[in-house]
């Protein structure tokens, strides 16, 4: 089994490093060969994540200095609390609602859940489901400029990604509030997600067009992401797992627990507790792999594992844990003894392996994932 402990701390040091290195910008993905960051202006849509690990490590090393940092780098991007942006789930449930869980903090509160009602309201009239937005953050890394990419951002669009980034703060804002408006519209997500994103053989859609006033299938978009219109990207199946395990955790509904082990299944028949390739079609035998996918999928699992009682139902997901924890910390800096690049860099991320880019690299979701599960192992559950 990995040693846990060892991992936690490696990635602890990578935050370290990686603060020194960047200031004020924001790290996004990094070489592999020296463990420099290419960083991102705004944060785009990772923004969130770095926040959450400044926050973990202050806690876990005693550095209340890192905390304080989780809070202003929290302050420099409440303006986007408004942007019609998918992403406004992670940025704010990592950021403004971890924070207020671990420190008390009452501006925190409000400001994450004004970002979860403003999210809210952009859901699609028609189904529910929850958009991209017109002015979604990825772009900045991505540079998509081809004109499906530009036709894609809209509240019509909807990714099979959307039942993790912005319902993760729904799942937050019930269960501190009560008000059924978040559990409904969550809900009503991961049944768009089941009803149309999900192929027979279990794997996902990419993306799909849905009239945001009436909720009318438009037209299954080309991939944007993916090997091929007909393919499997891998993250996106990574975020259909994980978003309907967090389903099952708040609800105890298992019928998401059945849809994530359909989902799980068609992943674990064709690798196993291996890395994946970044799309499960991509005939090519080097083709590039996917830790970050794998990560997502451990930090969900992760939660239950520290579930208490751990429900028998569950059980056999939880199984899978330990595997791919091993599998994911052999792609963890340092390789062997003569390994002299950064600590606590976790290789062979794929951020856009149709676009080729980052397609080989460390990636600052991919750190965090991997961290959020064992931060969540070692400390028996989440801070939100």
């Amino acid at each position: 089994m990995a040693d846990r402990a060892k991992a936690l701390d490696l990635l602890c040091q990578r935050v370290l490093s990686t603060r020194e290195q960047i200031g004020d910008a924001w790290a996004h993905n990094a070489d592999p060969e020296t463990g420099k960051w290419n960083t991102v202006p705004t944060g785009d849509w990772v923004d969130g994540h770095w926040v959450d690990m400044l926050r973990m490590t202050g806690e876990l090393l005693d550095r209340p200095e890192l905390i304080e940092e989780a809070f202003s780098r929290t302050e420099a991007i409440r303006h986007k609390l408004e942007l019609d942006d998918m992403f406004r789930g992670h940025r704010f449930a990592y950021s403004a609602a971890r924070l207020y869980a671990t420190t008390g903090d009452e501006h925190m509160r409000t400001l994450a859940l004004a970002a979860a009602w403003t999210l809210r309201a952009s859901a699609n009239k028609g189904n529910g489901a929850m958009p991209v937005g017109s002015e979604c953050q990825v772009l900045g890394a991505v540079e998509f400029t081809d004109e499906v990419a530009a036709g894609a951002l809209s509240r019509n669009t909807i990714c099979v990604d959307n039942v993790h980034p912005p319902l993760i703060l729904d799942w937050w804002a019930w269960k501190e509030t009560g008000d059924e408006t978040f559990r409904i519209g969550a809900e009503r997500m991961l049944k768009v997600l089941e009803e149309h994103f999900i192929r027979e053989d279990g794997s996902t859609i990419e993306n799909i067009m849905f009239d945001w006033h009436t909720g009318e299938l438009i037209a299954e978009l080309p991939t944007l992401l993916g090997y091929a219109d007909d393919s499997c990207w891998t993250r996106g199946q990574s975020w259909a797992i994980a978003g309907n395990l967090w389903g099952y955790e708040h609800t105890r509904n298992t019928h998401y627990l059945s849809v994530a082990g359909k989902l799980f299944d068609y992943w674990w028949d064709r690798v196993g507790a291996d890395i994946p390739p970044w799309d499960f079609n991509d005939p090519n035998p080097d083709a590039p792999l996917e830790t970050s996918s794998s990560a997502i999928v451990c930090s969900a699992l992760a939660r239950l594992a520290v579930m208490d009682p751990v429900p028998e139902e569950a059980k056999p997901f939880i199984d899978r844990l330990d595997p791919m924890l091993e599998s994911l910390c052999k792609h963890l800096t340092p390789i062997d003894d003569q390994d002299n690049r950064p600590v606590g860099m976790l290789l062979d991320g794929c951020m856009n392996g149709r676009k080729h880019v980052a397609e080989r690299n460390e990636l600052i979701w991919g750190d965090f994932y991997l961290m959020e599960a064992l931060y969540c192992l070692e400390k028996k559950g989440l801070a939100s």
